[in-house]
């Protein structure tokens, strides 16, 4: 299709409804990339000039990816106007795929992570932030925690996207939380089975693989190899965790909860109640 071809489409729309808007190209993960490419200057030099090509090649990038979809969506409302014009009634859905079909590549993943690219404004976004994330496991009992969890990170934010690595170890992380909380729930009722059920889950958070694949997308140590600091790896919280509980730490699995600065109160209804937890009611 060519930029005539492109000009009867937009002539036909405009016939059977108001011509949708351009989206805004994608600032929050361009944001995320160019800080990370300005960190990574003291450890790969790199011309000014290059890294502004580098900044002008995600740029077209994403404005060719935005067309794309833009495209896509006008042949699928030009489809409804002409189905329907035939009965006498010009009608037309709008909608925007969340899945864009497109991944970043190159240094781009060490910043902005890998999987494919969702669009924050897409029609479907909570359906997909659904099926991308159906594997993570919350602690029983904690639905109403996972359904806060994919509504703060799928909250619909046209012109915005985010990677499918990102997503799913963001949910993760709070789902490791819910484990945490599940398990000071134990310890205060007794329940050594409930409690030994945590413990397992908080061990084997370690290697899942949403945080895998974030260690690996951006060069960091995988949880199991982190030291307890937080200069190690974004999720140098979890072997720290998981080795207070299975130690039976109490006031170590509410210092590190904590010191992850991960876990939101959302999702700890007992830690944030607990007057032992740093936070305790901080708001």
């Amino acid at each position: 299709m060519n930029d005539q071809d492109d000009e009867r489409l937009d002539a036909l729309l405009r016939s059977g409804v108001a011509e949708r808007p351009a989206t805004v190209d994608d600032e929050r993960v361009f944001a995320e990339v160019w800080s990370r490419v300005q960190r990574s200057m003291s450890a790969e030099p790199t011309t000014g000039d290059e890294l502004q090509q580098r900044r002008l090649a995600l740029i077209g990038d994403r404005q060719v990816a935005a067309r794309r979809r833009r495209r896509a969506t006008r042949l699928a409302t030009a489809a409804l106007v002409v189905a329907v014009a035939g009965g006498g009634t010009a009608a037309a859905a709008e909608f925007l795929s969340t899945r864009t079909g497109d991944e970043l590549t190159g240094w781009e993943v060490g910043a902005g992570g890998s999987g494919e690219m969702l669009d924050l404004g897409g029609t479907d976004l909570r359906q997909v932030v659904e099926e991308v994330t159906a594997d993570i496991s919350f602690a029983p009992g904690y639905e109403a925690q996972r359904e806060w969890a994919l509504d703060s990170d799928g909250r619909p934010e046209p012109g915005s996207l985010i990677t499918e690595s990102h997503l799913r170890s963001s949910i993760a992380g709070a789902a490791v939380c819910t484990w945490a909380d599940a398990w000071v729930a134990a310890d205060d009722a007794g329940d050594v089975p409930a409690r030994a059920v945590a413990t397992q889950a908080l061990a084997d958070s370690v290697s899942w693989e949403p945080f895998l694949t974030f260690a690996e997308d951006h060069g960091e140590p995988h949880p199991t190899e982190s030291a307890p600091n937080q200069d190690a790896s974004y999720r140098w919280w979890l072997r720290p965790l998981a080795e207070a509980a299975a130690s039976g730490d109490r006031q170590g699995v509410l210092d590190t909860v904590a010191d992850s600065h991960a876990c939101s109160h959302d999702v700890l209804p007992v830690i944030d109640a607990d007057p032992g937890y740093r936070y305790h009611g901080v708001r």
